[in-house]
């Protein structure tokens, strides 16, 4: 193996929705390791900033460091901010995405939100990996449509939760076990 291939980092975006005091250590170790060049965009920084969450009804700001140990960037919200599909909106992704030279795109914005599509379609058009973590056990649309089929004919990988949802998610998708993370 020649030098250039050994020093060459594999540059990687994760895309989360805002920080959370179980992901902060992960994505330090991530950023620890030689082989990756790990950046976090922030969709909102609910959480390491004081704001109301909707999950817990109040006001919260984590008494943990939540942005300590690892490159992060924060892209600004335009959507409303609310539980639906453009409340979640964050179009700065798109050039970051489009421009960063990124080799995988580790996505935590779920699929019924616009920041996730805007990041899943940079990632197609750059032909970047993109990885999808969630906690769903199936991409099957609830209302019967076939919207969510390129997703699933997209994914480099999809990272779940648990191995419950591991392994339904596997059933489901038909993905091979070692691109399925737990």
């Amino acid at each position: 193996m020649g030098t250039a291939m050994s020093e060459h980092r594999l540059r990687v975006l994760a895309i989360a929705t805002h920080p959370v005091q179980y992901a902060a250590p992960i994505f330090r170790l991530m950023a620890q390791q030689p082989q990756i060049d790990f950046q976090v965009a922030y969709c909102g920084m609910r959480g390491a900033e004081a704001g109301h969450d909707p999950e817990f009804g109040h006001s919260v700001k984590w008494d943990v460091p939540l942005l300590d140990g690892y490159a992060w960037t924060h892209v600004p919200n335009h959507g409303s901010g609310a539980e639906s599909f453009f409340g979640l909106r964050n179009p700065g992704l798109w050039k970051l995405i489009r421009n960063g030279r990124f080799e995988a795109i580790l996505c935590y914005a779920g699929y019924l939100r616009a920041t996730f599509w805007i990041s899943f379609l940079a990632a197609k058009t750059t032909r970047t990996a993109f990885l999808f973590g969630t906690e769903t056990v199936t991409l099957t649309p609830l209302d019967g449509r076939m919207w969510k089929r390129p997703i699933k004919r997209h994914l480099a990988a999809a990272l779940s939760t648990g191995r419950p949802n591991n392994r339904a998610f596997l059933r489901y998708a038909g993905i091979d076990a070692l691109s399925l993370h737990s």
